[in-house]
């Protein structure tokens, strides 16, 4: 059965999507079945990995567990397949709210999913939503990008708040920071500065870099074009973390 985990963010333009595509070409690197579904309307881990917004499934499909699979995709990576997303996915809110299991749907569709895999990543929209909580429910590990900055950090005790309010319990909570620029104070000493605050926070720090931005003009995972370079080397660190949660 497949471990489930999902890349989740209040915040957008946090570094989310490049996150989560980089960390799942990592899995299927080491030879594991992995699957990214992209959630997010936007598509863009979808269009990072070369599947065309023409390949994912109609919404009323998607959300079925027994249509799902019709829509997977082959990548350009070995062992690493997506369910894209497209703009047609706009409406997902809408029709979840219409369904008796509007709060558990996801969850439904992925018992489909998970004899298949080893791994499931998700990338889920940013903000409070139905669909969030769906993917809340549903993950063994929930991990939450932060940019080094007190906006960020405050949408991090939102989530805490939210989870708690709504009695939702992912497997496994953690965060880690992104688009780290260490030429500014505020960044160098935020992980020194937050540890005892966000004692989820794990001790990786994705480099803000060009590199990473160039997947948009690439498309391949940076972890796969330049495997070398520090910022690639950065999500070798926090997938291992990340695999070492998996595994506790």
């Amino acid at each position: 059965m497949a471990q489930i985990i999902a890349l989740y963010s209040i915040k957008g333009g946090v570094g989310k999507t490049a996150s989560v595509v980089n960390l799942a070409a990592l899995s299927a690197l080491q030879g594991r079945k992995t699957l990214l579904w992209d959630l997010d309307p936007q598509g863009a881990a979808s269009w990072y990995l070369q599947a065309e917004p023409e390949g994912a499934p109609p919404l009323a499909q998607l959300l079925k567990a027994k249509s799902v699979m019709t829509g997977l995709r082959s990548s350009l990576h070995r062992h690493l397949t997506v369910l894209p997303a497209d703009q047609r996915y706009h409406d997902i809110e809408h029709v979840l709210a219409e369904k008796k299991d509007a709060g558990f749907r996801i969850a439904k569709v992925l018992d489909g999913l998970t004899e298949h895999f080893d791994e499931i990543w998700i990338d889920t929209p940013p903000g409070i939503t139905l669909l969030g909580d769906n993917v809340l429910r549903a993950a063994d590990l929930v991990l939450v990008p932060l940019v080094p900055t007190h906006l960020s950090e405050r949408t991090w005790f939102q989530l805490k708040a939210h989870l708690a309010e709504e009695k939702i319990k992912p497997g496994k909570l953690a965060a880690f920071l992104t688009m780290v620029d260490r030429r500014r104070a505020l960044h160098r000493d935020f992980f020194a500065d937050k540890t005892l605050e966000i004692p989820e926070l794990l001790p990786v720090e994705i480099p803000y870099a060009a590199l990473i931005e160039q997947m948009g003009d690439e498309q391949m995972p940076t972890v796969l074009k330049h495997a070398r370079q520090p910022a690639a080397q950065a999500y070798f660190q926090l997938w291992q973390r990340v695999d070492a949660l998996l595994q506790s």
